[in-house]
């Protein structure tokens, strides 16, 4: 069932923290290209929790037998210059979209919108160190986005319902049946989704038509009562995302502004201060996640290349 919404101004949003690092860690103040070349269509990237290793999923940029990209998930250094290596690449992968790392950096875990049963999506578990892909048996369909609670033990993820209603779930990091945490209206495609320290899920929605256009980001407590705009008209890529830094607080997306140009939209929580990074070569601004322990973001430009963005 849909829940009831209230459209609140900015500065009356729910405060958040991140609740993983130093009080000192601000928002991006740089912006980096780590890598291009390789691979096409980059859609999510995550960053260690030292912010030293960024992965990405993306398409390989050759052929196979087939005559198909194949979809791959990819590791690279965050230095300047460095070049990408897949991690893993191919089946179960259909279409890798959403990224985000376990507490201890031992553990991606993957959304895919196309894989698994009916190529209905799935969400899976990857070792960094290498390894096999592990379904997570989540039952989401269309999974999208992914997001790590605080507890480090609970996935939050977008998608839909077996219903097609657009939603937000909860799902253990272990595996097992997913729990529908918030569906329906104002909700019409969630992507991108950040869970702060209070549990509160930051939630990107592309086609959400808001107070001052559209484009949202939604903020949607732990208990999934309610979803709240904390911002509108932004013009976000696909799939949309959002960060907050490691130190809390402050909202980071990737976005473009009136004359389509690439930046990244900073949001203070507690005042609705609102202020944007130009990024000049950066094409198609989509996913975003900060690293954990320092101030670095990975930051995807869709249309082939990874960035770094910095706090210093």
């Amino acid at each position: 069932m849909a829940k009831r919404v209230v459209l609140v101004a900015l500065a009356s949003a729910p405060a958040a923290l991140a609740g993983c690092s130093s009080s000192e860690i601000g928002p991006p103040t740089k912006v980096t290209m780590v890598t291009s070349g390789g691979f096409i269509r980059p859609g999510d990237a995550v960053s260690s929790p030292d912010g030293k290793t960024f992965y990405f999923t993306a398409f390989s940029d050759q052929l196979d037998e087939n005559d198909q990209r194949l979809p791959a998930i990819y590791k690279v250094s965050s230095e300047p210059g460095s070049i990408a290596e897949p991690l893993v690449t191919g089946a179960p992968l259909r279409s890798p979209t959403g990224l985000v790392m376990s507490c201890d950096g031992g553990t991606l875990y993957v959304a895919d919108l196309l894989a698994g049963e009916d190529d209905g999506g799935a969400v899976f578990a990857l070792p960094t160190a290498g390894g096999a892909l592990a379904d997570l048996g989540a039952g989401i369909a269309r999974a999208t986005g992914l997001a790590m609670r605080a507890d480090c033990k609970t996935l939050h993820v977008t998608g839909r319902t077996a219903e097609r209603a657009p939603a937000v779930f909860t799902l253990p990091a272990a595996g097992g049946a997913a729990a529908v945490l918030y569906s329906g209206e104002p909700l019409l495609q969630p992507s991108g989704i950040h869970v702060d320290g209070n549990g509160v899920s930051w939630v990107m929605d592309q086609r959400a038509q808001g107070t001052k256009g559209q484009g949202v980001l939604w903020a949607i407590p732990a208990d999934g009562s309610i979803a709240t705009e904390v911002a509108s008209d932004l013009r976000m890529g696909m799939p949309g995302g959002v960060s907050l830094i490691a130190s809390g607080g402050v909202a980071v997306m990737p976005t473009r502004d009136a004359d389509d140009q690439a930046q990244l939209t900073t949001v203070v929580i507690a005042t609705g201060e609102t202020s944007q990074l130009p990024v000049a070569d950066m094409a198609a601004p989509a996913g975003i996640r900060t690293a954990r322990d320092v101030g670095v973001m990975a930051v995807v430009d869709a249309d082939g290349a990874i960035y770094r963005a910095d706090d210093e």
